[in-house]
């Protein structure tokens, strides 16, 4: 009997839990993930699901690991989905899931950010890299709540792989991409992904450094303000030019965002309070994704001549917040 392909989630937070949920819905694949402070809860209880979109239930993985070494002496995976927080000032991603990757291993980032592939891509140069963008909205308390839509964009990283193995990535990625279809998730492949992953940063890189600098505002309560409101426009709008420059394309318009106007119009319509993870991060005194959200596209204006001051100051900013944790 053919065995069904293994999927396993690194990083049991919000992210590897909705979408290892959804995974978890099909027959067609096995879903284990590796958790690491909340490894006994997940064990012992699972998740707790409530989700606008997909409806309440307790989800158990196929089978929880505590390390990457325990899930490493289970099985060989065809599939790694990497739901680790991005923070290369502190840890490699890649190199942490270096001992479950083997050359049959499709390595999915599910990371927020720009330049996050690169490490992977240097690490693992063989392996198919499919650089993932999530369109959700979804925080883990003692439930792991969720809105009423999710949307996934994939995109191949690495095209420069042997042709008759891109072809098999690309065969693998689809397969994938089906099963979170048949499950309730939007899906697409696109043939460049970075686009995507600059239009979700729109949001990203405004939001989050304003909203720990704001001292716990929520996104709805930025935009409300007329001066922080034109804070985020004029932040979101580095980021428009700097995306298209370093692109060399048009954005894509998810949720009808095209420019900062419609960006906060958009946050406008949300019905619930939305809070960042940056800010959670911060409130929390744990390490913030500062380096991919706003460190690695400052360095790409440099490189590209883009003006961008409200970005370095908040850097500059949330640094300092990060910094005076100790104190």
């Amino acid at each position: 009997m053919e065995l069904k392909p293994r999927v396993l989630i690194v990083g049991g937070g919000a992210i590897g839990a909705l979408f290892g949920w959804r995974l978890s819905q099909s027959d067609k694949v096995t879903v284990s993930i590796v958790c690491r402070s909340n490894y006994r809860q997940v064990k012992l209880h699972g998740y707790s699901m409530k989700s606008a979109q997909f409806g309440n239930q307790i989800y158990r993985p196929h089978r929880v690991f505590q390390s990457i070494e325990e899930a490493a002496l289970d099985a060989s995976y065809d599939y790694v989905i990497v739901a680790l927080k991005a923070l290369p000032n502190l840890y490699d991603s890649a190199e942490r899931i270096s001992m479950v990757v083997s050359p049959q291993t499709m390595i999915m980032v599910f990371q927020n950010g720009i330049g996050i592939e690169e490490p992977f891509v240097k690490r693992f140069p063989n392996n198919p890299l499919v650089s993932t963008v999530s369109f959700v909205s979804v925080k883990q308390e003692e439930h792991v709540k969720h809105g009423g839509f999710s949307m996934l964009a994939f995109g191949i990283h690495n095209k420069f792989i042997e042709r008759d193995e891109l072809i098999k990535a690309n065969d693998k990625l689809e397969f994938i991409s089906q099963v979170f279809i048949d499950q309730g998730v939007s899906s697409i492949i696109e043939a460049d992904i970075q686009p995507y992953r600059w239009q979700k940063h729109i949001l990203n890189g405004s939001t989050n450094p304003v909203s720990v600098i704001c001292g716990g505002a929520s996104c709805q309560e930025m935009v409300k303000n007329d001066y922080c409101r034109k804070l985020l426009e004029e932040t979101m709008q580095e980021i428009f030019v700097l995306g298209k420059k370093v692109t060399g394309k048009a954005f894509p318009g998810t949720d009808g965002i095209v420019d900062p106007q419609s960006a906060t119009q958009y946050i406008k319509s949300i019905p619930v309070p939305v809070y960042t993870s940056m800010l959670v991060d911060s409130q929390c005194k744990r390490p913030m994704e500062r380096d991919v959200i706003l460190k690695n596209p400052i360095m790409l204006a440099d490189k590209h001549g883009v003006d961008v001051p409200h970005m370095k100051a908040l850097y500059a900013m949330v640094t300092m917040i990060e910094e005076g944790y100790s104190k």
